[in-house]
């Protein structure tokens, strides 16, 4: 209870820091809105470029929350978790000092994961195949912080200039035999910049950055406990009868990217073309020398929107594409011990290094049409749309010592639609959002091994390619002060989502997340 406290009064104290005030009116509403709908009013903000900080002209402004989130969902994939409970509390905001804009925000989380088998990385989004794990179902407990910092300073008329730094610092641990211990950090360098000719600019970004997952597992029972080194779709080789073992994720990246938007009165346009570029090796044995794989990650993405404006509407495009191409290399070495007489020294072996032993391709791409009115306030009256996305997925172990495979393509549809209604000065905005995924193609082809576990794949091969229906919805309560005061609103969001993919090949699926978020603006 006294850790909890003391995060939160830390929060305050940052968010303090930030300084409290209002916005101009006839640049962005007041309060919560604010923050939500910077994306739209300053659509900069979406791009990567941290230079766009000084295109806000906001004033002062803070936010601090608290949260709490529960997911229980069969439609996931083996390694991960089935069921997540998450508490979190945070807090952001911003500030401007002359021709100075900053931007500062902190976070703390505690989340727990149930229903786990097969990895023991608390890594559960990742295209990594070299995962470690076993097969003790136990809670999983992390830990984690975020620290996120830019600022941006207009140099002159034309040119503006920004860096931003991002810091994340995690522990968790399983508290049952053969129990992990995981220590996780990254951090992210971005620098960039932006050139004003007037209605069109256009802007350079980039960014470094840096990850780290130390996982380490120990036994304090009995010594006959197995783990699973996993390499890549459902094959693996075993470390059995462990008192200890250790694996260390490392690994570096950068990214690049180009913005140019364009403004012509009622109409408003802005396109980010980037590249990013992510290396991560898997290391075990003694001073972590042995490397067991390496993944890399190739990324290139493009974003786009277009805003025509009438009056207090506007009907708002969002178009995004991503083409990811992961390609593993899998490495056997050894450690030996070379003997010379009266000395001795360890030395390092590699008996095998396969080359694109394992590759993903991740492609899609969607479109998302919204249509926004305005009340007097500027804040969302209503918002009607729809969204239509694209995805194709596969993934190839190459036969050197196995071989298998399997791809998917599927096509997903949403509506969605939230509108305000007032109740005195409290602010009411439920939103709903349904959709529905459908399969149009798939394949797959598993030739079994003895060191493989095939129902893992198939299972995977299910649910990625199943047909499910989605549903969400959340009301968004909110009450404006007055702007004389430190506290400028308060405000309370329930929401929960459900999905379901009946008459799968896995079985009947399905999932389903309750939440609420309360907090404050000031």
């Amino acid at each position: 209870m006294n850790k909890i406290f003391s995060v939160r009064l830390l929060m305050g104290i940052v968010a303090v820091g930030l300084g409290c005030g209002a916005f101009a009116q006839d640049q962005a509403p007041s309060g919560l809105n604010t923050f939500e709908m910077l994306e739209v009013i300053f659509p900069w903000m979406k791009t990567s470029n941290t230079a766009a900080l000084s295109d806000l002209n906001l004033g002062n402004m803070s936010l601090a929350q608290t949260g709490y989130m529960y997911i229980d969902d069969e439609l996931t994939f083996i390694q991960q978790p089935e069921m997540t409970s998450s508490f979190n509390v945070s807090t952001k905001g911003f500030m401007q000092l002359k021709k100075i804009s900053l931007y500062g925000s902190f976070g703390y989380s505690n989340t727990g994961f149930e229903g786990l088998n097969y990895n023991g990385t608390m890594m559960y989004n990742t295209f990594n195949p070299y995962l470690v794990g076993d097969t003790v179902s136990a809670r999983q407990s992390r830990e984690q912080f975020d620290m996120q910092g830019k600022v941006s300073y207009k140099i002159n008329d034309r040119i503006t200039v920004g860096a931003g730094a991002e810091y994340m610092s995690a522990v968790g641990a399983k508290q049952k035999d053969p129990r992990n211990k995981n220590t996780i950090s990254s951090l992210k360098i971005s620098p960039g910049i932006i050139y004003d000719f007037g209605s069109t600019n256009v802007g350079i970004s980039g960014s470094i950055y840096t990850k780290s997952n130390e996982l380490s597992y120990s036994v304090e029972g009995n010594w006959n406990q197995n783990l699973f080194v996993f390499l890549g779709l459902g094959y693996f080789r075993q470390e059995v009868n462990i008192s200890s073992y250790s694996q260390w994720y490392t690994g570096q990246g950068y990214s690049g990217a180009l913005q140019a938007s364009h403004d012509n009165d009622n109409l408003f346009m802005i396109a980010e073309l980037s590249y990013d570029h992510f290396n991560e090796e898997a290391r075990s044995g003694s001073s972590f020398r042995l490397i067991d794989g390496i993944t890399e990650t190739n990324n290139i993405s493009l974003s786009g929107l277009l805003r025509i404006s009438r009056g207090k509407a506007s009907h708002i495009f969002r178009l995004n594409a991503s083409l990811k191409a992961v390609n593993s290399d899998e490495i056997l070495q050894r450690s030996y011990t070379v003997n010379k007489g009266t000395y001795s020294y360890d030395s390092l072996a590699t008996v095998s290094w396969i080359e694109n032993k394992h590759m993903i391709n991740d492609i899609g791409g969607g479109l998302r049409y919204s249509y926004l009115v305005l009340d007097s306030d500027r804040n969302i009256d209503i918002e009607l749309g729809g969204a239509v996305v694209a995805g194709y997925f596969s993934t190839e172990h190459f036969p050197v010592q196995s071989y298998g495979y399997y791809n998917t393509f599927n096509l997903s549809g949403s509506l969605f639609a939230r509108k305000l209604f007032r109740t005195g000065r409290l602010l009411l905005t439920p939103g709903l959002d349904i959709g529905y995924r459908m399969n149009l193609g798939s394949d797959i082809s598993y030739i079994i091994q003895p060191l493989s576990i095939p129902d893992m794949v198939y299972h995977d091969y299910f649910v990625s390619k199943a047909d499910v229906i989605k549903a969400s919805a959340s009301v968004r309560c909110e009450m404006p002060l007055s702007q004389n005061n430190f506290v400028k609103s308060l405000f309370l969001i329930p929401e929960g989502r459900w999905a379901s993919a009946p008459g799968s090949e896995a079985g009947e699926l399905s999932g389903y997340m309750i939440g609420a978020v309360a907090g404050f603006t000031f």
